[in-house]
């Protein structure tokens, strides 16, 4: 390479430096758009510049090794690639300082649903801006425009001007030492819930450091169970849940006293609803008989942190950091505790990942966190047992609520003794063998007598409800934290937390309380319908549902279009008519029919986005 090519790319490693640091800047500016500076400590402010530059610095190394050096390996001309680059960096600056903006208004940075709104027909209609709103966003992609041309010229003059040896390695040198600053405070701030560390990080966009707490508790560093008993210390609060405070009354249409009745949720860990037949689950069916089914269940999310929250909170795992770094505790929880309730969770799987431990049950003192056993079915067992044990032992002093989380329809972990119901069936699970030809009938056997397995538990737990005559006093929701697919679009997709289909999103219900009138209600029903309900027939607290829920009552069949399912990253919106409005994780949009077949040209109208938007985000302040 001539000395000429090389002077270059040291100019444009110099251009990339000062591109990099003006980013940064621009990246700190976000943390004053909200409340994270009240939080922020000395170890928080090292902690996010670091991050900021090192955040800068890959989005700028992008065009410096795309464009950069490609142009002047080549030998193209100086000013030309100059030029190029110029308009790259400035344009990087501008979609940094709209997406302030944009986080400072909607709490996410830019993805597809701003875009959409943005662009999409109707836009005009929402976004009315006045001339000199016009005249000020250009004057400032003009300022922008010549920020970069400058440093471009400051970047030739340095590197004509300043003699410095191992310039360029002393900089990556200083660049990989804010890496590991950064990495290395987020790893233990993270695990040990510094809120400096965990309100800042969120401000960047889509920045996801290192954890390592799984790590850090073998090396003794930390302490998973205590941590999932402190809250963070002084977190800021930035959410509005409820909206308005809870009101309660005891006293029902009749002036009488409402009697306190008992609540037991039983779940099954992934709970396709094409196994709730009599062949296979015959006691939950049996049970159902007498209970109210709902055909068009769906939950909050297609994996079980976001089913299992959006059940408990009435809001979607969207907030989930947010819940996290407020120190919040599901409305339904609290209410409980402040009626007497005894709280107590039956869990197959820890409940320290997810950490529903902390995120639901922080105040629950004496929490069953796990549950002892070498083996899924072992541990299905003996929580059965544990929920039967204390059952005998309930003295009827104070209600109760029980959470118990079967587990052997995820792992599929079955004996062969226990495989005997539905053949041909596989003896385990081997992902290796699935493809789009592959006949699901043997892989799907093996999850029928899984699941069956777990129907004969929860038939045992049903059984000791009536031998004590709890029923008469006793809420029972038999539900799935979300559903399991099987190949059923034919897509080659098999399991969950892969896409948003019915078959992955959808999972039963059945709701049974004391005088319930019992039939299939085939209207749409979520998982954001379950603490309204409880909170309101239960517990009898009198707001409306959106005061604390994204969802209604079990037995409102109203619409619930626009229903939001999956985590702040990676959402969906399902439509009444079973279309997918899908934001992944990169932030553009895909829109698929109910088989999952991508739909073009689709007609989304900004006035619906803008609407569903400020939907989503009205818990936050």
């Amino acid at each position: 390479m001539t000395t000429e090519r090389k002077d270059n790319i040291k100019q444009g490693f110099i251009y990339y430096v000062l591109s990099t640091l003006t980013l940064a800047i621009i990246f700190f500016s976000y943390i004053f758009n909200g409340q994270s500076t009240e939080v922020m400590d000395c170890v928080g402010w090292i902690y996010f510049v670091s991050s900021c530059i090192t955040h800068a610095a890959l989005f700028t190394l992008v065009p410096f090794l795309i464009l950069q050096v490609p142009l002047s390996a080549v030998g193209c001309r100086q000013w030309i690639t100059r030029t190029i680059l110029s308009i790259v960096y400035a344009l990087l600056f501008i979609i940094a300082v709209v997406n302030s903006y944009v986080y400072g208004i909607y709490h996410f940075h830019i993805n597809g649903l701003v875009l959409e709104m943005l662009t999409g027909p109707g836009a005009s209609e929402i976004f009315v801006f006045s001339v000199w709103a016009y005249m000020k966003a250009i004057g400032l992609a003009l300022s922008f425009v010549l920020l970069s041309i400058g440093l471009a010229f400051i970047a030739k003059f340095i590197s004509k001007r300043l003699i410095i040896r191992h310039l360029n390695r002393n900089i990556l040198l200083t660049l990989l030492s804010f890496v590991l600053l950064s990495q290395g405070i987020h790893i233990y701030g993270g695990a040990t819930m510094q809120s400096s560390i965990i309100e800042s990080t969120d401000v960047l966009p889509y920045y996801f450091p290192l954890r390592a707490n799984k790590l850090l508790e073998k090396l003794g560093l930390i302490s998973i169970e205590k941590i999932n008993q402190i809250q963070l210390k002084g977190g800021v609060n930035k959410l509005r849940y409820p909206l308005e405070p809870l009101k309660t009354s005891r006293i029902d249409h009749l002036g009488k006293p409402n009697e306190k009745y008992n609540i037991v949720i039983l779940c099954i860990d992934s709970w396709n609803p094409r196994t709730l037949t009599r062949e296979c689950t015959p006691n939950i069916c049996a049970f159902a008989d007498h209970a109210e089914t709902f055909t068009k269940h769906l939950s909050s999310s297609n994996a079980t942190s976001g089913g299992i929250f959006g059940m408990f909170t009435g809001i979607s795992a969207y907030y989930w950091k947010s819940f996290e770094s407020s120190c919040m505790q599901p409305l339904l929880i609290k209410q409980l505790l402040k009626e007497g309730y005894r709280v107590q969770t039956y869990p197959s799987a820890t409940l320290e990942y997810p950490p529903f431990a902390k995120m639901l049950f922080r105040d629950v003192k004496g929490l069953n966190v796990s549950t002892p056993g070498k083996t899924t079915i072992e541990r299905d067992n003996r929580i059965t047992h544990n929920f039967i044990t204390d059952i005998d032992k309930y003295d009827g002093k104070k209600p109760f609520f029980a959470f118990v989380f079967y587990d052997i329809a995820h792992n599929m972990d079955l004996p062969k003794s226990k495989q005997y119901r539905f053949k041909p069936c596989w003896e385990y699970v081997d992902y290796m063998k699935l493809n789009n030809d592959t006949d699901p009938t043997p892989f799907f056997n093996l999850y029928k007598n899984s699941v069956a397995e777990a129907d004969s538990l929860i038939g045992l737990t049903l059984n000791k409800l009536r031998e004590k005559d709890l029923l008469r006093n006793t809420v029972v929701i038999i539900t799935g934290d979300h559903g399991q697919e099987f190949n059923e679009n034919h897509n080659n997709y098999w399991g969950h937390a892969s896409n948003y289909s019915l078959f992955q999103v959808g999972t039963p219900l059945i709701y049974y309380y004391p005088g319930c009138k019992p039939g299939k209600r085939n209207y749409r029903t979520t998982h954001y319908d379950i603490s309204p309900t409880l909170m309101h027939s239960v517990l009898g607290v009198t707001n409306p549902p959106s005061d604390y829920s994204m969802g209604t009552y079990l037995d409102d069949p109203s619409p619930r279009d626009w229903h939001l399912v999956g985590h702040e990253l990676y959402y969906a919106f399902i439509r009444s008519d079973g279309t997918i409005i899908e934001k992944q994780g990169a932030g553009n949009l895909k829109i698929m029919d109910p088989k999952m077949h991508v739909i073009p040209n689709y007609p989304l109208k900004p006035k619906d986005l803008q609407a569903v938007i400020q939907k989503m985000n009205r818990f936050y302040k």
